[in-house]
């Protein structure tokens, strides 16, 4: 009978450790199903506002490997501020290396009757800023400054410049003078072969395979950004931030 209660221990140990494990498993991924849940409910609450329901499509990807996205978004640290300069240089997000092969488009038109939609399209969700810290401090993104930027630029080739006010003017020569800065920051030295001046673009639609950081985790950050901004917004009456473009 000893020797029978001896052996039943061990077995018994086990078990226990199983059902234990299998607890653990179980409320692990009750919890990510609840997680889940709720980000589906603040992505379909987004989706749903009248004033930003384009902004959940990012940009087209010309990719040529296929990407696999992180589902963990890294937090901001409690521990800054964000008073002053006690803030991030960087948005905290993935610096993931993707391939990007530059080709022709027959979107991201200046004068077609769909440009200015397709254009919109580049826009983060929101109004296109952060807010950040306990004090809800607004940011820009450089990133989506300078897509920014660019439909701004389309708007006035569309339109016409005298079309505009002096202060929008002035806006524009901002917009040329901070993309100059951006291209001169990123130094992409990617070899183009042949003279792109001399270059026929209606045949020649295939350009060089850059290097690029992936942007996708930039969309996905500023949407949960946004969504958090939106709820607490809402709850302390806080009115539209009518500047998006």
């Amino acid at each position: 009978m000893k020797t029978k209660s001896a052996n039943a221990q061990p077995v018994q140990r086990k078990h226990l450790l199983a059902i234990a494990l299998l607890t653990a498993a179980s409320l692990y991924l009750t919890w990510s199903i609840v997680s889940f849940a709720k980000d589906v409910r603040k992505l379909i609450e987004l989706k749903s506002h009248p004033r930003r329901r384009h902004s959940y499509k990012p940009i087209d990807s010309y990719c040529m490997y296929p990407r696999i996205f992180s589902t963990r978004i890294p937090k901001l640290t409690v521990l800054q501020a964000f008073i002053g300069t006690d803030h991030p240089n960087r948005l905290p997000t993935e610096q993931k290396l993707v391939k990007l092969l530059a080709q022709e488009s027959v979107h991201y038109d200046i004068l077609s009757p769909e440009a200015q939609d397709e254009w919109l399209w580049t826009a983060s969700a929101g109004d296109g800023h952060l807010r950040l810290g306990k004090d809800k401090r607004l940011f820009a993104v450089a990133m989506f400054h300078e897509l920014h930027c660019l439909r701004t630029i389309r708007g006035v080739i569309a339109h016409g410049w005298n079309s505009i006010t002096k202060e929008r003017q002035n806006h524009i020569l901002h917009c040329f003078n901070y993309l100059r800065q951006y291209v001169l920051c990123a130094a992409d030295v990617t070899l183009e072969p042949g003279d792109f001046t001399k270059r026929n673009f209606t045949t020649e639609r295939v350009g060089a395979t850059h290097t690029c950081v992936d942007w996708q985790p930039a969309y996905e950050m500023m949407a949960e950004k946004w969504a958090e901004w939106d709820e607490f917004r809402v709850a302390h009456n806080i009115p539209w931030h009518e500047d998006a473009t």
